[in-house]
């Protein structure tokens, strides 16, 4: 008698339900952003952002008094923000710099303060560090074709209702042939009925490339169910076996990076996480067109590009995502050798980001400990 194989473990298992912290996201449309403070919310956290003297801001979005959004505030002076119940008041760093219900005499400032975080704005997109300490260059992690201000970056943003896992997995498989099957992009295109994939860790560690190894025929004979699919007489477009270096850039990118490149076109889909069961889409296209070639690009833009494919194409992934049980119990099969990688790095990042906040907490409560024994004496 032979026992039962053991059960897989879940590859879902270690991966943060809020994303990954110590890395640059996009907030808003620098557009959105003037001296009427804006509320987003990123990673399960409330951030307020706000211009002063044309500069931006990005202040953790909650008085530290009795938790009113600071985004509720008035503006009372320069170069602050004052909580709309008591009146404490805030500086563009975070420091309480009056607390007005208290009076002029009051022992608040200086003492209390509401996080900062770092911004920069590139390309009419505001950016923000999520993670403790200093920040790492944000051209180390996000695609240079979205900070390269020769080019032409188009903006798209939506809330999706669904975890940010799934919505940057969905690139990892080989789903285009049954999803998208209908698309406009695909409609007149001898589509292969199935595809193999592979995957393989970027050179820098951090991402993961993903390419069709080989794809079947237009129609296939399936041992149980017959001939699929049926054959439309309008997809004439022809299909060739897969080549080396044939296919466009297809890869993931830490922290929730999508990136598919085409001829002279790059396409980079930011899934930054709201909360556990929301992600704000960043749909952005990026190309270098000068001159004439600008001016013929925007009109393909927004005349074809901004609905065709950032509506309905990626339209089409929003419906499964958002009816996807992305916890229920899966099966994995061999065309998701990509996910599983993915999911890998992810966890492993997670992994070290918590094994970091850990010594840093632990070496806040010795100076805390310290300073109380001091107190004592």
């Amino acid at each position: 008698m032979t026992s039962a194989s053991p059960a897989r473990a879940d590859s879902r298992a270690d991966l943060p339900r809020l994303g990954l912290r110590n890395f640059w996201y996009p907030a808003a449309k620098s557009s959105q952003v003037g001296r009427k403070p804006l509320a987003v919310k990123l990673l399960g956290e409330e951030i307020m952002l706000l211009r002063e003297s044309g500069e931006l801001h990005a202040l953790h979005n909650r008085c530290p008094h009795r938790g009113i959004p600071l985004t509720a505030g008035k503006r009372h002076f320069p170069g602050t923000i004052s909580c709309m119940y008591h009146g404490w008041t805030f500086n563009m760093q975070g420091e309480c710099v009056e607390a007005l219900n208290e009076g002029p005499d009051s022992q608040l400032p200086g003492k209390v303060r509401v996080r900062s975080y770092p911004v920069q704005e590139i390309n009419g997109i505001a950016w923000i560090y999520m993670g403790d300490g200093a920040p790492s260059p944000i051209a180390e992690q996000v695609p240079a074709e979205v900070l390269d201000t020769r080019n032409i970056v188009h903006c798209q943003t939506e809330v999706w209702n669904c975890s940010w896992m799934p919505a940057v997995e969905n690139l990892m498989d080989s789903h285009d042939v049954f999803v998208h099957r209908s698309s406009i992009f695909f409609l007149f295109r001898k589509l292969p009925c199935w595809m193999n994939v592979a995957a393989t860790e970027l050179p820098d560690g951090k991402g993961v490339d993903f390419k069709y190894s080989k794809m079947g025929p237009v129609q296939d004979t399936y041992k149980r169910v017959g001939r699929w699919p049926r054959h439309g007489w309008w997809r004439q477009t022809k299909i060739n076996s897969p080549k080396p270096g044939e296919y466009p850039t297809t890869e993931l990118r830490l922290p929730c990076v999508v990136r598919v490149g085409f001829a002279t076109l790059m396409f980079v889909r930011y899934m930054v996480p709201v909360d556990e069961n929301h992600v704000r889409a960043f749909l952005l296209t990026s190309r270098h067109a000068p001159g004439l070639s600008g001016i013929t690009y925007r009109l393909y833009y927004h005349l074809w590009a901004s609905w065709s494919l950032l509506k309905y194409f990626i339209g089409q992934d929003r419906v499964v995502f958002e009816t996807q049980d992305y916890w229920a119990p899966e099966r994995l099969a061999s065309t998701d050798v990509g996910l599983v990688k993915w999911r890998r790095l992810v966890a492993t990042v997670a992994k070290k980001e918590a094994a970091d906040r850990q010594t840093v907490q632990a070496g806040t409560n010795r100076v805390t400990e310290q300073a109380e024994a001091l107190a004592d004496l």
